[in-house]
């Protein structure tokens, strides 16, 4: 049978947790609203129409023209950050302490890319998707 802690052991456990957590954020933000592959399952290539898909998925961020008729595209990101500031502690004791932060952010922009016809019907659609252990930018010294 296990007996209790001490109260100096838990006082000590407890300082240390404070210590650990002093300083410490997460973040998360997303851009524009997440597409994923159940929101596009109404799409039928020759039979879905641009009033359609715009009606489901709201408005395009982005539309151009090529040589068989016109892409949508819609962006979006889903960042989470993390970061510890080290200096957090002494700035509660001492006049002046520089920030001293370790961080981890990782930015991965994803898009649905939709392809109309001349006659603004669905042509062909596909997410363009970056692998997650490589975003664009990655904010971490190692």
């Amino acid at each position: 049978m296990a007996s209790p802690a001490s109260p100096v052991t838990m006082a000590i456990t407890a300082v240390c947790l404070i210590i650990l957590c002093t300083g410490c954020s997460v973040r998360r933000v997303v851009y524009n609203t997440i597409i994923t592959t159940e929101d596009v399952h109404f799409i039928h290539p020759g039979q879905t129409t641009m009033l359609t898909v715009v009606g489901k998925l709201g408005a395009p961020d982005e539309m151009t023209e090529s040589e068989s008729g016109v892409v949508a595209l819609y962006n979006w990101s889903d960042t989470k950050s993390a970061a510890m500031d080290f200096g957090a502690l002494p700035r509660l004791f001492l006049p002046y302490t520089p920030s001293m932060t370790l961080n981890k952010t990782g930015i991965v922009p994803e898009q649905f890319l939709v392809v109309f016809d001349p006659e603004w019907t669905v042509r062909a659609y596909g997410f363009s998707r970056w692998p997650k252990e490589h975003p664009v930018i990655w904010f971490w010294p190692f």
